[in-house]
């Protein structure tokens, strides 16, 4: 695999496909969107889907080497995650074995136990979880595209 990768002298190495799947709620577009950005100035070659609870058609993980879920921090102390990506979650498929990560938007209290819902989600089917992050700005989205890209070389 090694020699189909072509170098990227900031940050190593990095061709992976990545499925950012995000909630509706709050703010969590905005949050993958950045992230996606930033992903691709590592060189990865990613695919926004915001969720959609209403559809029935299954959402396969096999084409990407990495998938990631966002939601926001819901509850009053936190610990709840959007319900649009709880049933649209129950659609992905084939994550077995897969590298996956989580994230969540960032809160005063709760966003530890959101964040562990969103990597339930994940594990649930199968997947992998490498990587999570409370995100609140833009030096915590820089940060987590960095430690993702680095998946790519493992």
């Amino acid at each position: 695999m090694g020699s189909l990768l072509q170098p990227n002298l900031l940050w190593g190495y990095c061709k992976m496909r990545v499925l950012i799947l995000f909630s509706k709620e709050r703010r969590i577009g905005a949050l993958a969107q950045g992230l996606a950005t930033a992903l691709k100035k590592h060189d990865c070659q990613v695919q926004l889907m915001e969720v959609d609870p209403q559809g029935s058609s299954p959402i396969s993980g096999a084409p990407y080497d990495l998938v990631v879920l966002g939601s926001p921090t819901l509850g009053f102390f936190g610990g709840k995650i959007a319900e649009d990506l709880e049933l649209t979650s129950a659609r992905l498929s084939r994550l077995e074995g897969r590298k996956a990560a989580a994230f969540v938007s960032g809160k005063l209290f709760g966003s530890g136990k959101s964040l562990k819902a969103v990597m339930g989600l994940l594990e649930k089917q199968g997947a992998m979880v490498e990587d999570f992050a409370t995100i609140n700005g833009q030096s915590d989205i820089d940060a987590f595209a960095q430690r993702l890209a680095r998946l790519g070389n493992r």
